[in-house]
């Protein structure tokens, strides 16, 4: 009888600790969303013709890859100033980056959000058109210390998906390095 009762407080806390986890991961998760649409908001006001209000880069590469052929990116940084505790201009930094390519026969879109005053990814998304007209989605959501908080997924069975934790906190780094470099 002590054994049913230890394993039932067992079972019962490990359902309160998936409910509390999955509380802060929805909590994270509105704080995210709505970083992200301020930052669709800044970049609308910045994208318009007349006076941008800030700068924006654009960078398009091709190279040929085996098996896939010719690949075409289309980077787009959208970029914050960064100044020192005088108000002096040190530098930039991005706080939304997307890339759309094509890989073979897929089409490939990617955003990634970082938070703008730590220049840390807190968010990812991934599109994919694959050959035959199914889709790839993914959502990923990090938490500020950059752990995980929530990812959301749909993959057709046939293509599988590119996109995982991994792939993306890699990506978003190698973007981040690739924006530094140009502008240091």
């Amino acid at each position: 009888m002590k054994k049913l009762q230890v394993l039932l407080v067992c079972l019962l806390t490990a359902l309160a600790m998936q409910a509390q986890t999955s509380a802060k991961a929805k909590a994270r998760m509105a704080e995210v969303r709505k970083l992200y649409t301020e930052a669709k908001e800044s970049m609308a006001y910045n994208d318009q013709e007349d006076y941008p209000a800030k700068s924006n880069m654009e960078i398009t590469y091709t190279y040929m890859a085996p098996g896939a052929g010719p690949i075409k990116h289309y980077i787009k940084y959208y970029i914050d100033d960064v100044e020192d505790e005088m108000g002096m201009l040190v530098g930039h930094r991005p706080y939304f980056v997307s890339d759309s390519y094509n890989a073979g026969a897929r089409k490939v879109y990617e955003e990634y959000l970082y938070d703008r005053e730590t220049g840390k990814m807190i968010f990812a998304y991934g599109y994919e058109e694959n050959g035959d007209g199914t889709t790839n989605e993914g959502r990923f959501y990090f938490n500020a210390n950059g752990s995980l908080a929530h990812q959301e997924l749909k993959a057709d069975e046939e293509w599988g998906t590119f996109l995982d934790e991994k792939y993306v906190k890699l990506q978003a780094e190698n973007l981040r390095k690739g924006f530094d470099y140009i502008m240091p």
